[in-house]
């Protein structure tokens, strides 16, 4: 048995003796990627040139497992050869003194990966830094702007009015009953007409007779126009004409709804000078009108217009679009800014509602051009304008805020200033006493010209000046007084009487009107 092992090792001498080359660290092969490639991974037997073998690998045949060449026993990873040179077990042929040279596929597989963690964690934590840096300033915004608003008194309680209705969740249709769902700015014409048929209401009024009787006693009263719902409780919104002649006669005045329950409505207040009327009425759980912002209005937008044309034509529903904006039209003698609409409108209409393709109610009918076979012009009251009103009227009772000069005038013409070599403007015809304008240094006779920055040619422009002001606020008034103008100054009162149910009476002016003797 000893020649035996003794040849094995002669054997194994040999072998390690032709491979020195190859292990050798100075190897011109040991740092050609190419060469590890190909060589790195797999030993060939010399014994038998076919079988790679693996550390740890042991073969099926127990002479290959006892060969000198492989020991199946534990081995460490890191031995060393003389000259001090460590080699790597598990690593054939490549020195670990040197750079290990690894593969193309290691080298992406192992650097590529940890690369690409490395990356995503430090994108992961920018993102994580951008959100905290932009959730504190948002936070900081924020509070600056509510503190402000805090400050300037934004959320006091004030008791204030609020009118109209929210959003619907749903609404039903009458032929099936199945819900719709209702969505702002996603309103279909035929939706937003089955929400009005529950906000829209007829008004009705009895006209006066010979003698201020009802003409029909005990009939049922025709109906005189439109209003619609402002709030749960029963407030009802139309214009002052389509009541002014039962109110000033002391007419009932009926409120009737989709349903055909009629109520008698009270009259809370009324502003003859926007034509529009609030009304009241013993009623619970309406539909109030979602209300609409009449300063977003644009030309060219759809619109809906919804009431009661001639008395009888009840809940027509008409389209158009907007035409044009700051109108001023004359509706029985009162000057109105209004904005003009192409929806088909007629007699019956006014008071009625005007929609936008969101459900929201944005003016009132008030009137339209009757001029031969003229149609599609129509005029509305901006809402905004009306709820105003509204909400002043069921806070104080009156509408808190005019202002009030203190005269009674009337316009001077280019026709009349030309007869009488004055100027166009506001002839003061009387001045009450203790007013602003007595206070101002105004007297019977002059002519005001100007209002603040605004020039004023006739009683409709002084009107409209006016509504720039406040009660307690002071301006500049421009007057013409003996061929010279004067410009005076006026801290305007406040017109305790502004919108309250009462005709009040205008005082008897001071002086005769000037252009009674006028050829």
């Amino acid at each position: 048995m000893q020649p035996v092992e003794n040849e094995k090792i002669t054997e194994q001498s040999e072998f390690e003796a032709e491979t020195s080359d190859v292990l050798s660290c100075e190897s011109s092969t040991q740092n050609d990627v190419d060469f590890v490639e190909e060589n790195d991974q797999v030993h060939i037997h010399p014994d038998h040139n076919e079988l790679p073998v693996y550390p740890g690998f042991q073969y099926e045949n127990p002479t290959f497992n006892e060969s000198a060449y492989y020991s199946p026993a534990p081995v460490e990873s890191v031995y060393s050869r003389p000259g001090d040179v460590s080699w790597n077990m598990y690593s054939p042929g490549i020195c670990v003194d040197q750079p290990y040279p690894r593969t193309r596929e290691s080298e992406n597989g192992r650097n590529g990966t940890q690369r690409e963690r490395y990356n995503g964690l430090v994108g992961f934590l920018r993102a994580m830094a951008l959100v905290i840096i932009c959730t504190f300033f948002s936070g900081a915004a924020a509070y600056v702007v509510m503190d402000y608003r805090i400050g300037r008194g934004d959320f006091s309680n004030t008791n204030q009015v609020i009118l109209g209705g929210g959003y619907p969740d749903r609404q039903y249709e009458d032929n099936t009953g199945t819900p719709i769902a209702i969505m702002p700015g996603n309103m279909s014409a035929q939706d937003i007409y089955d929400m009005a048929r529950t906000q829209v209401v007829m008004i009705s009024t009895e006209s006066p007779g010979i003698f201020g009787a009802p003409d029909s006693p005990g009939a049922a009263a025709p109906i005189s126009g439109t209003g619609f719902i402002v709030s749960g409780d029963g407030y009802v919104l139309t214009n002052f004409h389509v009541i002014e002649l039962a109110f000033r006669n002391d007419l009932p005045i009926h409120v009737i709804l989709n349903d055909g329950v009629s109520f008698e409505a009270d009259v809370i207040g009324f502003e003859i000078s926007n034509d529009v009327a609030l009304l009241k009425i013993d009623a619970s759980g309406l539909s109030p009108v979602m209300i609409g912002n009449s300063d977003a209005i644009r030309v060219g937008q759809t619109v809906y217009a919804i009431g009661n044309p001639f008395g009888d034509l009840v809940y027509t529903m008409t389209d158009g679009i907007v035409s044009a904006l700051d109108r001023v039209v004359s509706v029985e003698g009162k000057s109105i800014r209004t904005f003009q609409f192409s929806a088909a409108v007629n007699r019956g209409n006014s008071g009625g509602p005007v929609y936008n393709t969101d459900g929201e109610v944005i003016g009132i009918v008030t009137a339209k051009i009757v001029r031969g076979n003229v149609e599609g012009i129509g005029f509305a009251i901006p809402i905004n304008d009306a709820i105003e009103i509204a909400s002043e009227l069921i806070e104080h009772g009156y509408i808190s805020g005019r202002p009030l000069i203190g005269i009674t005038a009337q316009t001077v013409s280019p026709g009349h200033a030309e007869f009488y070599d004055w100027v166009v403007g506001a002839y003061v015809r009387s001045v009450s006493q203790g007013s602003a304008a007595e206070n101002a240094g105004i007297g019977t006779g002059d002519i005001i010209t100007a209002l603040g920055d605004e020039e004023v040619d006739s009683m409709q422009d002084l009107r409209f000046a006016l509504r720039n002001h406040r009660a307690g606020e002071t301006t500049t008034i421009t007057v013409w007084r003996s061929g010279e103008y004067l410009e005076l100054t006026i801290t305007f009162d406040e017109d305790m009487y502004a919108g309250q149910p009462q005709i009040v009476p205008v005082p008897e002016p001071d002086s005769p009107d000037p252009f009674e003797n006028i050829p």
